[in-house]
């Protein structure tokens, strides 16, 4: 694959990269906290003196679910060590997956500085995981029987249980589904509620977490993003395609979810300040075959075609060419800018549009 030089684009040391507001896990080696955006200087089960207290703790459940607690007992956790946590309707059990500076750059940079509404309880004896385990092991079978119930409900067709999640002390069951539209599931969540013998809520949820909490493999063949490092799930709009001159194909631009590929957002600043080194399209340049106008831009191979006004023959100039030909006051720029492939009239959703807008 070709790179642009380091000559042709130069990104100011202050810029934030789009691995930095998408992927800072990226930045430094990873550990057993699978986000954290600082190394750990060891490996969670790696025996090693015992570990300094955390005010900050950041704890994982199910699904990739995260939750900021304080740790007032002061215990001496480590990295993907099961806790206990106080939760809003009796106690959880979730594994830590952030500790001390790297739980605190979180609370800034994903928590918005908000303060830690619980707080760790204990850390789990054998007993705790034992339970923890056999929660795990029955959630598939009571998702099975969920589904099978919501058949003889006709309101709920259009309804897609995705997952379900015990609380650790079995106080409350949560499954979550997926729908295009509002469901009335009243009637079904106290049909539920008498099968199971417990507090039961149904929770409804975004294609891009459905498809984090189920897991897969990417077009790329490497496990999904979403269920791996990204902490935040972004929307993605077409614009990003556009801007690294992508072709609009449903096949190629979508995931697993059915909505645009997060990877489209990895690179798309690097993009956006690669095309202020060149003239925008439809720009004409004044070659010595004839004035001509700019049609395509290609930044991988720092190439820039173009059609001479005269006979419509196209041809290429290297970067180096243009910024010669933009030094000798050649290049004009158009008075407006090129048309986008479609109106911006309304503002972009983050799904893709039906096909044939594509076309």
């Amino acid at each position: 694959m070709a790179f642009l030089p380091l000559y042709s684009v130069a990104i100011p040391s202050d810029a934030p990269s789009a691995a930095d507001s998408i992927a800072p896990s990226l930045q430094t080696p990873r550990s057993g906290c699978s986000s954290c955006a600082a190394p750990e200087t060891h490996s969670p089960d790696t025996p090693t003196a015992e570990p300094e207290p955390s005010e900050l703790v950041e704890v994982e459940f199910k699904g990739r679910r995260r939750l900021l607690c304080s740790n007032p007992a002061r215990l001496p956790l480590r990295l993907r060590e099961l806790v206990l946590v106080t939760s809003p309707h009796g106690i959880d059990a979730g594994h830590v997956s952030a500790l001390g500076a790297t739980a605190q750059r979180k609370q800034a940079l994903y928590y918005n500085g908000a303060q830690p509404q619980e707080r760790i309880l204990r850390r789990a004896t054998p007993q705790d995981q034992q339970q923890y385990e056999r929660n795990r092991r029955e959630e598939l079978e009571l998702l099975l029987q969920a589904r099978q119930l919501a058949k003889s409900f006709p309101t709920l067709a259009s309804m897609k249980l995705t997952d379900a999640e015990w609380q650790w002390d079995r106080r409350r069951l949560t499954l979550y589904f997926t729908a295009p539209q509002r469901v009335d599931f009243r009637g079904f969540v106290r049909t539920l509620a008498q099968r199971f013998k417990t507090r039961v809520e149904l929770r409804q949820i975004p294609a891009r977490e459905e498809t984090r909490r189920l897991g897969g493999l990417g077009p790329c063949g490497r496990e999904l993003c979403c269920a791996t490092f990204l902490v935040q799930l972004k929307p993605v709009s077409l614009q990003a395609a556009r801007i690294q001159q992508l072709s609009m194909n449903l096949l190629r631009l979508s995931g697993l979810c059915g909505r645009l590929k997060c990877c489209l957002l990895y690179e798309l600043d690097f993009y956006r300040e690669a095309l202020q080194h060149y003239p925008p399209l439809n720009a004409i340049v004044h070659t010595d075959a004839g004035p001509a106008k700019i049609v395509k831009l290609d930044l991988l191979q720092e190439r820039v075609q173009l059609q001479l006004q005269e006979t419509g023959a196209l041809l290429t100039l290297t970067h180096a060419q243009l910024q010669e030909l933009r030094a000798q006051g050649r290049i004009e720029l158009p008075s407006t800018p090129a048309p986008p492939e479609t109106p911006p009239s309304e503002p972009e959703e983050e799904s893709l549009p039906p096909e044939e807008e594509l076309e």
